[in-house]
């Protein structure tokens, strides 16, 4: 049986909210209650195993952050139990665990001590902290000179380079450009696949679902749904789009579309239909044409494509990645072709979702949203989203009987 490394039961947080600092006072002088309690956390319990990553998904607020605090150690709960086995290392509020005053290199030997490592140690992986971090001169400047992104790069490296047992990251890599996103994004994949436990919270479900097996979606402080992954973020996003009541690509912009430095970049999304939106007909040919740069030869590229209803559902994804087709390299400048050879879908409009990813298709370099990008017409009403390959057969109840189909299940209909 896998060895649990986190475990919680029942935790809970509260927080006394005071409506001005003299409620506070009268309190402790007087003895009257003057606070109202806020619940930031009610009754959670988990257990996560070592070598896997549990995801931490909900709107803002819904306390995630405390969560993740109480289990870094930093803040103890008001009632419930948590045990953390092992060294524990956390990436919560940028700059959070640095001493402003202090230089880069000083307070990586402070937090190496915090971390219970010995001078020999440390001696040893400083220069991989620093050359990660890539700060370069910066190591030597106090910390309260260093930009947010700075920050983020000091604190991952030194978090990453001490081999924890279990890593906690609280939406720190939403900070940075892309390149040392995806420099982080490969050193916490080969940290879970070398046996570390990762708690991760972001609001990016693609890197949630790349990292982790596991969700825990908390709502309002409380336990909303616990499970595999992709369950639970399907819930989740069911959720956001009810709650919005508006189509994915108006629910604002992605990491990725935030980006300040992309090494690759989408310079052409085109479609063989006429006009815009392009119309096409159920059974025709539907050709995607994809053009897009890198800054370097050596950059490794796999294009994805994803294909959404008005209403936001998703319909259909491609990628040359799960095709198994090798990435594009060795040039600056790319086409390629995604070509469908019958369309199964059979009316409707549809938005088109383009992605650049890394070699592993974990990283997003680049996303681009085409709204209503191509309609599929019909000359009559059609029931349905998509055409399925089927066979009516008649069955013979004399010989038959009532039973339902060996291996299948006899449906009860309600009247």
């Amino acid at each position: 049986m896998a060895e649990n490394v986190v475990s919680a039961r029942d935790l809970c947080k509260v927080y006394r909210s005071y409506g001005t600092p003299w409620d506070r006072v009268a309190e402790m002088l007087l003895g009257v209650e003057r606070h109202r309690d806020f619940h930031a956390l009610r009754e959670v319990t988990f257990e996560q195993t070592r070598g896997e990553g549990l995801a931490i998904v909900g709107e803002n607020g819904a306390g995630k952050s405390t969560l993740l605090k109480i289990l870094a150690g930093i803040t103890a709960p008001t009632s419930g139990e948590v045990r953390v086995h092992g060294t524990v290392a956390s990436i919560l509020e940028l700059g959070s665990g640095f001493h402003p005053q202090f230089t880069g290199r000083q307070n990586i030997v402070l937090n190496a001590a915090m971390l219970g490592l010995d001078e020999e140690t440390l001696a040893r992986k400083m220069p991989d902290i620093i050359a990660f971090s890539e700060l370069g001169e910066f190591i030597d400047r106090a910390v309260k000179t260093y930009s947010t992104g700075m920050a983020m790069r000091l604190g991952f490296a030194i978090a990453t380079e001490v081999d924890p047992d279990v890593l906690i990251i609280d939406e720190a890599l939403s900070v940075g450009d892309g390149y040392f996103q995806k420099k982080c994004m490969d050193r916490m994949r080969r940290f879970v696949d070398g046996g570390g436990t990762l708690l991760f919270c972001s609001h990016a479900m693609y890197y949630v679902s790349h990292f982790c097996r596991r969700a825990l979606w908390l709502r309002n402080g409380r336990q909303e749904a616990l499970g595999p992954v992709s369950e639970v973020v399907r819930e989740y996003e069911a959720f956001l789009t009810s709650k919005s009541g508006a189509p994915a690509e108006e629910r604002g912009a992605t990491a990725a579309q935030q980006e300040s430095r992309r090494l690759a970049r989408i310079t052409a999304v085109e479609m063989d239909g006429a006009g815009h939106p392009a119309v096409y007909r159920k059974g025709e040919a539907m050709v995607v044409e994809v053009a897009c740069q890198a800054d370097s030869p050596a950059l490794q590229i796999h294009v994805g494509v994803g294909i959404n209803s008005a209403d936001g559902t998703e319909v259909a994804a491609f990628s040359t990645h799960f095709d198994e087709r090798p990435p594009l390299h060795g040039s600056t400048a790319y086409r390629l072709r995604l070509c469908i050879p019958e369309l199964p879908l059979v009316k409707g409009d549809f938005t088109l979702y383009v992605f650049l990813l890394d070699e592993s298709a974990l990283h997003v370099y680049d996303q681009q949203v085409v709204p209503t990008a191509f309609r599929v017409a019909s000359d009559d009403y059609r029931f349905g989203l998509v055409a399925m390959e089927h066979v009516w057969d008649p069955v013979d109840e004399a010989s038959e009987g009532h039973d339902a189909p060996a291996g299948g299940l006899k449906l009860e209909v309600m009247t």
